[in-house]
């Protein structure tokens, strides 16, 4: 909010000189109380908004935290009922990505290495080889970083149920690459009767301006769901020239003892390259506010985003660091990935992965925390206080869909 500017009138002790001049400076403090209220309602208004998102984040995450305590409680009650009991002795330690690491130990030894390194992604939970550049689908960055929604961009929203009322802000702020914005969207019922029993859903049909790029090619979407982890992502689907089909991969190969499906984090999904008119989006509530007597669904989206990403062809390198104790086997190394689906490889050949995805190093780390490559010969009997895989990724040989690394997980037994 900027400070008035209009004169004072001359000295204190004195008045504007001249009716003229008086005018003058009336109008301009009339005009600044306008400019003021505009600012001020225009606050009001964001503060608002703010404060429904606020609202809305907190009761998905009251609604995903006394989830958890059920299911800690079922867990709890699962691993007293097994006691020390564990069958043929067999273990496995699963790291995820929030452990991986595409630097070395010690930075001398880091330093030796010129492969390229992997990129790290924790919001999505995956480690991918390294990007060469992304190009988005629904709307363009000028050379000053601003971004542009062209009008050519077309987004039909639409619903199952008929009653309720409905309340929605912008819904472009959903398409603009900015995550500090978002699409809110509130449905209100006064009657308990015409609350749909499955919940609130909306349907986003969106349709790509064609004159961004020189093709219609997309292999990424991403969708921010609002409030996060507090919808359902219940399908994407996308038309080129025929009917709606859905993503290849849209099921994501997530390690979770916590079913994410009607609680969907963050998500971004790769797979093969295909031209595309049209996408549609589904997101489903099925959580309730009771507010005022009233039953409130909210629902939205923080960013939905559309892209075409290269990556590099040679792939990258990612580290995988293991805490062991006592005398140990190791018996085999698994990789899991989130995209699993979206291979060219069915899922009964899995043991083709490797050597066309993925390839693997075990490495121990010394005491001046280097890390030194072991044979599979020196996997028995094995005493090292940390373990390391080194995983390099490829590019899917036969559809070039960039491999999503969730997890690696580490088969041993006890000596």
């Amino acid at each position: 909010m900027r400070m008035p500017t209009s004169n004072s009138g001359g000295a204190r002790f004195r008045g504007p000189t001249s009716s003229q001049e008086y005018n003058t400076n009336e109008d301009q403090k009339y005009l600044e109380m306008i400019e003021l209220y505009k600012q001020n309602n225009s606050t009001q208004l964001s503060l608002e908004e703010t404060n429904e998102i606020i609202v809305a984040e907190n009761n998905a995450l009251n609604y995903y935290v006394r989830m958890l305590e059920s299911r800690m409680a079922t867990l709890e009650a699962k691993l007293t009922s097994l006691g020390t009991n564990y069958a043929n002795g067999r273990f496995f330690k699963t790291s995820f990505v929030q452990k991986m690491s595409a630097q070395y130990p010690r930075s001398f030894q880091d330093q030796s290495v010129s492969t390229p390194r992997c990129e790290i992604d924790r919001q999505h939970r995956y480690v991918t080889p390294p990007k060469i550049h992304e190009i988005p689908k629904t709307h363009l960055i000028d050379e000053n970083g601003n971004v542009i929604i062209p009008s050519e961009l077309k987004v039909q929203v639409g619903r199952t149920s008929t009653k309720g009322t409905v309340k929605d802000n912008n819904i472009l702020n959903a398409f603009n690459g900015d995550n500090l914005s978002f699409w809110h969207r509130t449905v209100t019922y006064d009657s308990l009767a015409d609350v749909p029993a499955n919940g609130e859903d909306v349907i986003l049909e969106i349709e790509l301006p064609t004159h961004l790029v020189n093709n219609l090619n997309i292999n990424t979407i991403l969708v921010h769901p609002h409030p996060e982890r507090g919808i359902q992502i219940k399908n994407i689907e996308v038309q080129y020239n025929s009917g709606w089909q859905t993503i290849n991969g849209f099921n994501q190969n997530e390690i979770s003892t916590i079913t994410s499906v009607g609680y969907s984090p963050r998500r971004k999904w790769f797979f093969p390259s295909v031209p595309v008119q049209k996408l549609r989006v589904t997101l489903v509530q099925k959580n309730s506010a009771s507010i005022n007597g009233k039953t409130v669904f909210t629902l939205g989206a923080q960013e939905i985003g559309v892209y075409l990403t290269m990556f590099e062809p040679s792939g990258g390198m990612i580290l995988t660091p293991f805490d062991m104790d006592s005398l140990y086997n190791i018996e085999s190394v698994e990789h899991v990935f989130l995209n699993r689906s979206a291979f060219s490889f069915p899922s009964n050949l899995d043991h083709m992965l490797e050597n066309n995805l993925f390839e693997y190093e075990v490495y121990v780390e010394e005491a001046d925390q280097t890390l030194r490559p072991i044979q599979s010969s020196e996997w028995t009997s094995q005493t090292a206080k940390r373990i390391w895989v080194k995983t390099q990724l490829y590019p899917d040989p036969n559809n070039g869909v960039n491999p999503c690394l969730h997890a690696v997980r580490l088969h041993y037994t006890k000596v």
